[in-house]
């Protein structure tokens, strides 16, 4: 990290390359276009390079990055206008048979619909914390809220999720 602060492209460049499949992950369950998702993950990794000098370690640099990433995934959102594409793919955990496979494809595309449909912020916090794993507290430092909020924001997503998908 510190070389990487005073310059060091070989040091960012593994950053980088720690931390941008996590980055693509939000971005593109923020924007659900890859191609978007892309644009927006490079941007972030721009702007993070950009403002290494302004990350004070009081989090961890991942969550730093993924609020870098999220903020210019729901700015872009904002920008163009436009709600979230009708069809978010997610390739199945484990492959098996066919049927199996098209199961899966169906209920995540029946989640991503449904994900689409919540209030912004209870979509970053449930996909922060359900989908990335994160705990509360690296919620709560991502979204640059207080713990209890990022907490009511993913109980609300989930609440609002679980009416949507029954």
């Amino acid at each position: 990290m510190a070389r990487s602060r005073r310059g060091d492209r070989a040091a960012f460049s593994e950053l980088v390359r720690r931390h941008q499949a996590a980055v693509y992950r939000v971005c593109y369950r923020v924007l659900g276009d890859p191609e978007d998702a892309r644009d927006a993950a490079q941007e972030a990794f721009v702007r993070c390079f950009t403002k290494l000098g302004s990350f004070e370690g009081r989090s961890s640099f991942k969550t730093w990055m993924l609020r870098l990433a999220i903020n210019v995934s729901l700015n872009e959102r904002k920008s163009r206008g436009r709600p979230l594409p009708p069809e978010l793919r997610e390739a199945p955990a484990d492959p098996s048979g066919p049927e199996d496979d098209l199961v899966r494809k169906e209920a995540a595309e029946r989640v991503h619909r449904a994900l689409r449909l919540l209030q912004p912020n209870h979509r970053a916090a449930v996909v922060l914390r359900d989908l990335e794993g994160m705990s509360h507290a690296e919620v709560a430092e991502t979204l640059g809220v207080p713990e209890a909020t990022a907490r009511s924001w993913a109980y609300r997503g989930r609440l609002r999720l679980k009416e949507l998908l029954t």
